[in-house]
């Protein structure tokens, strides 16, 4: 708490936001490994993860990734789905659950649209990182980092 408070005392605000990111409670708080243990993740799935990962590993970022359209955004609207830079970390984590029981459903369609709302995600938070700059990310939601843990958790 020591380091904050040198922040906030040279001059710069923190909002408490921040201040809670840097602690990272909230994350260790989310189970990832609890969704992924009792989801069968789609192969489809698995190799948009494993693409994220190998270009961040390459690229580290720099790659700008297609913009989601704005009927692709509708998609979200429809199943209440906020676009990623405005979701929580506790309402990414619900919709992950979610997409993970319609990837596991036993309807063809069902798993196929989770694919194609996981598929938006991912382009989303592609975007997202390549063309945000690291002092605008800590001013977002912390929704998209669970998103990116999700992602290296099922790609590894």
């Amino acid at each position: 708490m020591e380091i904050f408070k040198d922040i906030i005392l040279q001059g710069f605000e923190l909002k408490e936001a921040a201040i809670r990111e840097y602690k990272s409670s909230y994350l260790d708080e989310i189970s990832l490994s609890g969704l992924f243990l009792r989801s069968k993740v789609s192969p489809y799935q698995k190799s948009l993860a494993n693409n994220y990962i190998t270009i961040r590993k390459i690229f580290s970022y720099t790659v700008v990734q297609p913009k989601v359209t704005n009927v692709e955004y509708n998609k979200l609207r429809e199943i209440n789905f906020a676009p990623v830079e405005y979701t929580a970390p506790e309402t990414m984590y619900e919709e992950l659950m979610l997409i993970v029981d319609w990837s596991n459903s036993k309807d063809y369609y069902t798993r196929k649209f989770a694919d194609e709302v996981f598929e938006i995600r991912v382009r989303e938070l592609k975007y997202l990182l390549a063309n945000t700059s690291n002092v605008k990310l800590m001013e977002l939601n912390g929704g998209y980092r669970v998103l990116e843990r999700y992602l290296e958790f099922i790609a590894g």
